[in-house]
This record gives structure tokens, sequence and C-alpha cells, in this order.
């Protein structure tokens, strides 16, 4: 670990005394930290996207967990799709027009590859139908049109 610290220092040394970084166009005079600030961000081994597919698993039996954040963000349809709200649906609302702020409020369906995901992210329990009374969602529960989640025969 500390050998690659050490290369890693190296490796932005050299970055730092190359000509690329020293001729970069700007208004303010580049001193040494501008320049290793130019350097982390070209370096290719800080650049990865942060990834939100956390599959959490107990250290005991090394069952998967649940992640709670799914929980929150998402509802699960009695079909297996899942439901969630749009973001940034109470933010500056000032701001924006009234066909856009209809738009907010609706729900939103994520695709398959999202909905096997959050399949994965939560255990069987979860995964039950939940039947509440005065349920806002029970319209959505069904899904008639689609052949592999038809309830009812057809005529």
């Amino acid at each position: 670990m500390i050998r690659s610290i050490a290369s890693l220092g190296r490796a932005f040394s050299t970055i730092l005394r190359s000509n690329e970084v020293r001729s970069t166009p700007c208004l303010i005079k580049p001193t040494t930290s501008y320049r290793l600030l130019d350097a982390i961000a070209t370096s290719p081994l800080l650049q990865t996207q942060p990834s939100r597919t956390v599959i959490k698993f107990s250290l005991r039996k090394g069952k998967r967990k649940t992640v709670h954040a799914v929980i929150k963000r998402f509802k699960r349809l009695h079909w297996g799709g899942w439901i969630r709200t749009i973001s940034g649906r109470h933010k500056k609302m000032w701001r924006k027009r009234a066909n856009r702020k209809r738009r907010l409020r609706q729900h939103v369906l994520v695709n398959a590859t999202q909905a096997t995901l959050l399949d994965k992210m939560v255990t069987k329990y979860w995964k039950r139908p939940r039947y509440y009374i005065n349920d806002p969602y029970a319209p959505y529960h069904t899904r008639e049109e689609f052949v592999y989640t038809r309830r009812k025969p057809l005529r």
C-alpha cells in the first residue's frame, strides 16, 4: 500500500513537471497547488464513477441484507415492478411551469434492469405483497394488459 502511494506521488510530480500542465491557458497564474489539482483531475485512477449498486451481506451467515435506502425511496408493486417519485419534486417550485409541476407530482416506473437490481437489494420479506386500507397504489398493483402478469383470463 505504501509503495503504491509513493508511486502515485512520483507520477503526480512527473505530471507537474511536464509542459502540458504549465501550458494550460489560465487567467490566474498557475501555482503548484493549481497544477496539482489539474493533475489529480486528469488522473485516470481518480476518475471513477461512484456506484450505488450496494448489495449488503451479513457477516455471520453470508445472507443478503436489505438496503434500507431502497425501501425509503421505492415502492414494490405486487406484479414485481418498482415505482418511485421524480427527484427534485419539491425544489424551486416557484420557478417551474404548471405542466412541469403536474409531471413532478406523478410517479415513474423503473426499467427492468433497475427492477432486478432493486430485487437483489431487498430480502424476500419486502417482496411480499402488502395490503393497506385506502392504498393509493391499488390500481397499479395489477397489470392485466401484460401477458405474464395477467390474473384474469382472456374472454
